[in-house]
């Protein structure tokens, strides 16, 4: 028997200007400024998260070969990381 690979279904993007909708799951995409903005003061780097948020926003949240990522927390632990080790 062969397993069928699930289709996925991307939503489109709002940019939302009203108040926080979300849980603050990574799993949530994309995810919206304020609670990346919270999430990266909880980490002691108030400036990384305008500039996390602002970098992956320009890539539509998708990797190198156009695929969309599927956890946003995962990007700011590996973006935290990276600046700790330079």
């Amino acid at each position: 028997m062969i397993k069928r690979k699930a289709k996925r279904i991307t939503k489109p993007i709002h940019k939302a200007t009203g108040p926080i909708t979300q849980r603050g799951f990574g799993h949530e995409m994309p995810p919206e400024q304020a609670l990346v903005q919270i999430y990266f003061e909880q980490q002691g780097m108030e400036k990384e998260g305008t500039l996390f948020f602002k970098f992956y926003d320009r890539t539509d949240w998708c990797g190198p070969r156009g695929r969309p990522y599927r956890n946003w927390k995962v990007l700011a632990v590996r973006w935290i990381s990276n600046i700790i080790n330079t």
